[in-house]
């Protein structure tokens, strides 16, 4: 390999980033290769100091030191090599849904900053400088920064990706905006539930009374009503249109259902015995995204309520059961969760209910 000494790099002006560019040593290669990497935005930083800066990162990763070269010949794997290996051999022993949206932040916001990064370089600070540029508006491509949430989702798979190197990371999130999740109140499920038509009328009807995630209600089988015992077993759940496992090992349980709801189940499976208790106009397993955006919403516009998803049925529910004082482990063991600190999450106080607990417990004078 052709080590070249005393390189500082150079720096070239990409949309509204400064971009900077030198040569590694490559495994298995004799010559180095150029590589880019973002420096900084040009609205905070002149091109002096970003020269400054590629210098002194290029000194911090040792680029011009005989270990860079020495790391090379040892075959240290790159971001690029680590992320592929990860795929390939860690990845598909997650569930279908997050190895969607793992391979989706690989592609898309984890390979294109650290892709020819050695792992062993990756530490703190250029963790932390891909974090703050992850929540700016870096290109005209990107018109939109990310959201807080969105950036610490990308910042778990990072960890997966490099479990070692990440134990000696210490840098700063951005803070969540805490936002209060849209819940349908009894009174605006039942009248969504009275303007739908068809199966939505007894899908909407049971996502209330049961407080099933969408994707277990589209997993849902004819025959894992038990009329007999008034329950519901769930045993699988939806991924579009892959049958796989509940999200969780409390995915898998049994959920008693109200006398009326029943009735209305009973008479929409009629006479059948078997088979897929809702599915689409094509035949298929119904999709949330699909039910929101065709069905829901447009009701909820009808009706003139604030929009929501079928995820609101469940945050309805279980503020239903905690308004009326439900034990705890009980709601826990309905919906599907395996910490109560989740189901907490999913409990709001409407002001009149706030109001009526504040005077029930005023001291008569």
């Amino acid at each position: 390999m052709s080590r070249r000494s005393g390189q500082s790099g150079q720096v070239v002006e990409r949309g509204l980033q400064w971009i900077g560019r030198y040569y590694v040593d490559v495994p298995g290669q004799d010559k180095r290769v150029r590589k880019s990497i973002p420096i900084g935005s040009t609205k905070v930083m002149g091109k002096f100091e970003a020269k400054r800066k590629l210098k002194d990162l290029i000194e911090e990763q040792g680029v011009n030191k005989p270990a860079h070269l020495e790391r090379s010949v040892n075959s240290i794997k790159t971001f690029s090599e680590q992320s592929k290996w990860f795929e390939e051999n860690v990845l598909p022993l997650h569930k279908d849904s997050s190895q969607n949206s793992s391979k989706y932040n690989l592609k898309c916001h984890l390979v294109p900053h650290f892709k020819d990064m050695f792992i062993d370089e990756i530490r703190s600070q250029q963790v932390q400088e891909w974090l703050t540029l992850m929540g700016k508006k870096i290109s005209e491509q990107r018109k939109k920064r990310l959201e807080p949430k969105t950036i610490q989702n990308v910042y778990k798979v990072l960890r997966l990706v490099l479990p070692e190197q990440s134990k000696t990371w210490s840098v700063k999130l951005p803070s969540l905006i805490q936002k209060e999740q849209r819940y349908f109140t009894p009174e605006e499920a039942q009248r969504l539930v009275d303007a739908a038509e068809g199966q939505y009328k007894v899908l909407f009807a049971l996502m209330f009374a049961a407080g099933m995630r969408i994707s277990e209600l589209a997993g849902l089988r004819v025959e894992d009503v038990n009329f007999k015992e008034s329950i519901i077993h769930i045993r699988r759940s939806m991924f579009i249109h892959k049958e796989v496992t509940p999200k969780t090992a409390a995915g898998y349980r049994n959920v008693d259902i109200d006398s009326a709801t029943l009735d209305m189940l009973k008479k929409f499976i009629g006479k059948r015995k078997d088979g897929r208790l809702f599915v689409s106009k094509k035949g298929t397993a119904l999709v949330g995204g699909n039910i929101n955006r065709e069905v829901l919403k447009p009701i909820c516009k009808e009706l003139g309520i604030p929009e929501g998803t079928t995820h609101a049925f469940r945050h309805g529910r279980i503020s239903v059961l905690v308004q009326n004082g439900v034990p705890g482990e009980l709601i826990k063991k309905w919906v599907g969760h395996t910490d109560l600190r989740t189901t907490a999450r999913y409990s709001h106080f409407p002001s009149e209910y706030r109001k009526e607990v504040v005077s029930k417990l005023a001291i008569k004078s």
